[in-house]
């Protein structure tokens, strides 16, 4: 494979030159083990049988920490390891929400990890939330994939632990690393930034500093940015914005697209997709429960 032998020959020829023979053992097996697991990642990122990653997972969790012990500091890798935890905890959520907390945890660890080695911002991250709003100070445009993802496992933690008050209190740090994702680049992961911003907005009642106009902005936007590629969207929005209004009407039309659209027009979003079209039809379940 002509990557590989690109991969092999630039990492012998730095090792030669800078680490020496046990450090370029080191960095080959980083590189080969870093595109293995790119490799999977993609692979389970376009099956459309949910069980079946859902099986996988464990065993490609406990590859991504084995690498982590060789190289602890390494952000991609405690990104990619956020991301799996986190997409895990997706899979097993409805049928065993003890598990997913768990899981979420471990996504928040490996994300604010990932986030700490930047050096001016390790010491903000637990600091009260008046020095934590400093952090933009320290971002640049190269970190917006990193600072998602750390707001996005971050996130998925304190919704599983939602009747926590100490989960909630960090909620407003999460909003203002998204935020700042959002100016950024609002288009991330087919507009992800709107999504997690309208559930935010939606679920809380209107008593309880709610927007639900706010959430139907980012809604729509989201809509609009993934153009129906990810049905996601769709099933967020009537889980957190329809019922909050109660239009059922809207609820119902929702969930009904996510079953007539495509699944795999972005073949990366198979998987999202099908978990998405899992959701929708026991929403409709619930319909009469909530209207």
């Amino acid at each position: 494979m002509p990557f590989l032998k690109r991969v092999f020959s630039a990492c012998l020829f730095l090792c030669i030159l800078l680490a020496g023979p046990q450090g370029c053992a080191s960095r080959i097996k980083l590189a080969v083990a870093g595109s293995f697991v790119q490799d999977v990642a993609l692979a389970t990122a376009r099956h459309d049988d949910i069980d079946l990653a859902a099986q996988a997972a464990p065993t490609y969790l406990l590859l991504l920490e084995g690498l982590l012990g060789d190289h602890p500091n390494n952000q991609t890798l405690l990104i990619a390891t956020a991301q799996a935890y986190m997409g895990y905890g997706a899979l097993v959520e409805s049928e065993n929400p003890d598990r997913a907390r768990s899981l979420y945890r471990r996504a928040k660890i490996y994300g604010l990890r990932a986030l700490s080695q930047k050096r001016k911002i390790a010491p903000l991250l637990n600091a009260p939330f008046s020095e934590f709003s400093r952090i933009s100070e320290h971002l640049k445009t190269g970190d917006v994939e990193l600072v998602f993802w750390t707001a996005s496992s971050w996130g998925s933690w304190i919704s599983a632990n939602i009747g926590s008050m100490g989960a909630l209190a960090e909620l407003p740090k999460v909003i203002l690393l998204m935020e700042w994702v959002l100016q950024q680049d609002e288009s991330i992961q087919f507009g992800s930034p709107h999504l997690f911003l309208g559930v935010f907005h939606a679920a809380l009642p209107p008593a309880l500093g709610g927007k639900p106009d706010r959430a139907l902005f980012h809604f729509n936007r989201a809509l609009e940015i993934s153009q129906d590629h990810l049905l996601m969207p769709r099933v967020l929005m009537a889980r957190y914005y329809a019922r909050q209004i109660f239009d059922r009407q809207l609820y119902e039309s929702l969930l009904q697209e996510v079953l007539i659209l495509p699944i795999d027009t972005v073949p990366e979003l198979t998987l999202q997709n099908v978990a998405a079209q899992r959701q929708a039809r026991q929403l409709l379940k619930e319909t009469d429960d909530f209207f």
